[in-house]
């Protein structure tokens, strides 16, 4: 071989070696999302950051993509839960406000961008919001998402407010069902989910058997209806899973909205004004004002609604407590000093932090409290008087979540409070708080009152809690 013919092959073996290189130092790691190749994923849209097509990723994850390209939104639906980012049109520089929110709350997280006419999501932050481990293998330049597999962990067949079987998963997973008709069983299938324990065949008046069985890594649930027999299925938040309902022989023409009893409580009234707000007043006439334009819609959306007070009057706790007995919903309605657009949400239970229970206290305004006994009331609310506690956790979480879903209002905090005034309805109650100027507007009432019928179509509250 001669030296020239030498020197050209070195050189070219040299080009080869720098293109390897060149092409090394701008491939994008590989993302697998539950052992699901990802495709597309880049860093460059922010440096140092997975965005992955968020109609890939949110398939992989099990959840819904919607874009509301007019309000700048994408959201996510998976479990009950409502997942939505801001939605920009090229990458943020440097450090960015509030872009991510899960039912509600902020969570961390970069927005949501739109280049080349997709929707790029970040990846770590919509994958850890629905509860999967992210992990970055440096050796194999791949990003793993992981999300836990699912549970059954109960079958129940309910009867209150209308019939219903419950199946309780533990994690956020995706499902479907399939209704052959000839046979009239209904199949629901739950993907990466094993059976727990061995579930008990159920038995109730729609139907004639349901059982659980697992089965290439899902699980499979028959509901053997009986001729005729109407289903909807339809998921509820709870805790890191979630419970996915099917509501069993809902008439014709009947609404969750028609069967909702909610009770409203303005808060303060009489002597007792509140917090006065320079050009909009006090807080028991903006309360009263506000909860009689809430009621009115929530009326012409079929739901029974009644009023703690219609007057300018002082009601005391106690009595406000008895209204609520009985309700679907208890909603009172309060002002504090919170940005314009954002809500503060309470549910019975144990003071969460300090501000939870200077709240209670000063909602509460009891001598008991202030001569330092809440021990002794909180004892008595919350292990003698009120069972199911955690339904209210519940429907705080899933109002809070559908306020912003249909309205943009977002949670500055959702947490317990040792609140007298929530007693009566059981668990089924909420203190909310919004601005002095959210509430002498027009549109919160209406959105509001979307929230809850959204809420009650769902089965959060009514027929199906």
């Amino acid at each position: 071989m001669s030296s020239a013919r030498s020197a050209r092959i070195g050189r070219l073996l040299g080009v080869c070696l720098l293109l390897w290189v060149v092409a090394l130092a701008f491939a994008e790691p590989r993302l697998l999302v539950n052992g699901r190749d990802i495709a597309a994923n880049t860093t460059e849209l922010v440096k140092g950051t997975s965005y992955a097509p968020g109609a890939a990723l949110a398939r992989a994850l099990g959840a819904e993509l919607t874009n509301d390209l007019g309000r700048g939104i994408v959201s996510l639906q998976v479990g009950g839960r409502v997942m939505q980012l801001a939605l920009v049109g090229e990458p943020p520089g440097g450090a960015t406000t509030e872009s991510v929110w899960l039912d509600g709350r902020a969570v961390a997280g970069g927005p949501a961008v739109m280049t080349g006419g997709e929707v790029f999501l970040p990846v770590k932050a919509v994958a850890e919001a629905l509860g999967a481990s992210v992990t970055y293998l440096a050796d194999e330049d791949t990003v793993m998402v992981v999300q836990p597999r699912a549970r059954l962990t109960a079958m129940r067949s309910q009867a209150r407010g209308g019939e219903r079987v419950e199946l309780s998963l533990s994690a956020l997973v995706r499902y479907s069902t399939f209704f052959n008709e000839p046979l009239s069983t209904l199949h629901v299938y739950l993907e990466r989910t094993d059976v727990e324990t061995r579930l008990p065949t159920l038995e109730g008046e729609a139907f004639t058997t349901t059982t659980a069985t697992a089965t290439a890594g899902a699980t499979e649930v028959r509901i053997q209806l009986r001729p005729g027999t109407d289903y909807r299925v339809y998921a509820v938040p709870d805790g890191r899973g979630f419970r996915l309902n099917v509501a069993l022989g809902v008439a014709v023409g009947e609404t969750e909205s028609e069967k909702v009893y909610v009770v409203v409580d303005p808060g303060h009234g009489g002597s007792d004004q509140g917090i006065v707000t320079p050009g909009f007043g006090s807080e028991a006439v903006l309360t009263l004002a506000f909860a009689e334009r809430l009621a009115s819609a929530l009326t012409a959306r079929g739901m029974r609604v009644a009023l703690t007070r219609d007057l300018d009057a002082l009601v005391n706790p106690a009595e406000r407590e008895k209204l609520g007995v009985g309700a679907d919903l208890f909603i009172s309605i309060h002002v504090a000093p919170v940005e314009l657009g954002e809500f503060r949400a309470y549910y019975l239970g144990a003071a969460a932090n300090v501000t939870s229970l200077d709240m209670a206290v000063r909602e509460n305004a009891t001598t008991a409290l202030r001569e330092g006994a809440t021990d002794a009331l909180r004892r008595e609310l919350l292990l003698g008087l009120v069972p199911d506690l955690d339904v209210g956790r519940r429907v705080s979480e899933a109002l809070s979540g559908r306020l912003f879903a249909v309205g943009g209002y977002r949670a500055e905090v959702v947490a317990s409070a040792p609140l007298q005034v929530l007693g009566g309805a059981a668990g089924r109650g909420v203190l909310l708080e919004f601005s002095a100027a959210d509430l002498a507007s027009d549109g919160l009432p209406e959105r509001f009152a979307d929230a809850v019928e959204q809420l009650a179509r769902e089965g959060g509250i009514g027929a199906a809690r």
